[in-house]
């Protein structure tokens, strides 16, 4: 069997605060974005039209790689599991991990929404891990925690980093493997990076990453922008690279992208970008 994936990211589901508990810390900042800007570029109808173009469409894995909601309101948490729920009737088909606006503050009690209505797709290990077929597995990371007012960064924790070089040592050198996680590894050319937005240990987990040729794709969101970059290796087959985010926004002028469907066949991976309409 050849697997075939489908990559979104970034859906941004939002509702606005309730009380002036839910206004707490950097939420008010978020909240003026969501007013002013951010809720146009995502009506919830968007939503439901990738729900719908995705359930008519031939897939067997669905890889969500953060950004469910925009604010961490346990209310946008309800609506994405709501209107998503079509597509995650078999959680063994489905990976979803977090991203940094599913963790913008630190919740009260201790409470995490993420895992409370999305926990199943990704378990409570240290990673996510789920096999393909006997040559593809995926790996799920949570590399995304809260922040202060004006920072959106993440980390991918040494801990993650171990699990993961355990999981590849355990399996037959032929395997192939794909990391999911919400930070991107790489951008375009010329692009001016924020340290205050990227993974705190980029650099590292990129040289991790490259240093392991056998992970052969990663999947990833964070920056609103579809892309396929590459990475070369030594001696050792290229790292590919796919960002399909946001998949929900309504179109910019000249998008040509909204999310990946991804063929594996054999050692080959076939990338074909879909436009939601």
């Amino acid at each position: 069997m050849n697997p075939t994936i489908i990559h979104i990211s970034d859906l941004h589901f939002h509702t606005y605060p309730q009380n002036y508990q839910e206004c707490k810390s950097k939420r008010i900042l978020g909240m003026g974005n969501l007013f002013f800007r951010r809720a146009r570029h995502y009506p919830l109808q968007r939503a439901k039209l990738l729900v719908e173009q995705i359930h008519q469409m031939k897939w067997d894995h669905l890889v969500i790689s953060g950004d469910l909601t925009q604010l961490s309101l346990e209310r946008g948490f309800s609506l994405a599991r709501e209107t998503l729920d079509p597509l995650l009737k078999d959680p063994e088909r489905v990976t979803i991990i977090p991203g940094n606006h599913d963790r913008y503050v630190k919740q009260s009690g201790g409470k995490d929404y993420y895992k409370q209505y999305f926990g199943e797709f990704f378990g409570d290990e240290e990673i996510h891990v789920r096999k393909l077929n006997s040559d593809w597995v995926i790996v799920g990371w949570d590399s995304a925690h809260p922040n202060d007012w004006l920072t959106a960064s993440g980390t991918v924790r040494r801990s993650t980093i171990q699990a993961t070089e355990n999981l590849l040592s355990s399996f037959p050198e032929k395997t192939r493997f794909i990391v999911v996680n919400h930070y991107p590894l790489t951008f375009p050319e010329g692009w001016e990076v924020d340290h205050f937005h990227e993974l705190y240990n980029l650099v590292p987990v990129r040289n991790w990453i490259l240093r392991h040729p056998n992970i052969r794709l990663y999947l990833h969101g964070h920056i609103h922008r579809n892309w396929q970059h590459r990475l070369s290796r030594d001696s050792a087959p290229e790292l590919l690279l796919l960002n399909s985010a946001s998949s929900t926004s309504r179109l910019h002028p000249g998008q040509k992208s909204s999310f990946h469907q991804i063929e594996l066949a054999g050692d080959k991976m076939n990338v074909s970008p879909i436009l939601l309409k």
